[in-house]
């Protein structure tokens, strides 16, 4: 994958989870950006290390969101 398909499947993650009214899960994640599970995953990490978005668990389910994103 190319440098700059990478930036874009980022990019798509961050808009997907602004534009939710919710913090998302990985799976909605995926399904939403047309991507494997575990690809969502791996980009939300690294989303996370590079301190862009945060998460918490339920259950076995993570749950991603931007952090410090305001909400109305």
């Amino acid at each position: 994958m190319s440098r700059m398909a990478k930036s874009g499947l980022e990019k798509d993650i961050l808009r997907y989870m602004s534009d939710s009214m919710r913090p998302v899960s990985t799976r909605d994640i995926a399904i939403k950006v047309g991507i494997a599970w575990h690809t969502a995953d791996r980009y939300c990490l690294k989303l996370q290390i590079s301190g862009k978005v945060s998460s918490f668990t339920i259950g076995k389910s993570t749950a991603w969101f931007i952090k410090n994103e305001k909400r109305n």
